[in-house]
């Protein structure tokens, strides 16, 4: 059985989740350090952490891809 793997596309998305969120939380306590609103910068931060699921759960086309030999 193959294991789950992340390429560089699949950690960009799981730092873009980390940051959003953490800009997001932010901007619950001081409004006035990100431009955006808080509710847009939460659903990017959702949608970068649904793609990073799906990228480590499915191909991440990016990832190092094995050979699967036999002996």
């Amino acid at each position: 059985m193959e294991r789950n793997t992340l390429g560089w596309f699949g950690w960009f998305s799981v730092a873009g989740f980390v940051i959003l969120t953490a800009l997001f939380v932010l901007d619950i306590f001081a409004d006035s350090l990100w431009a955006f609103s808080a509710f847009w910068t939460l659903v990017v931060a959702i949608v970068a952490g649904i793609g990073a699921v799906a990228l480590y759960a499915g191909n991440d086309p990016t990832a190092e891809t094995r050979e699967d030999t036999m002996a």
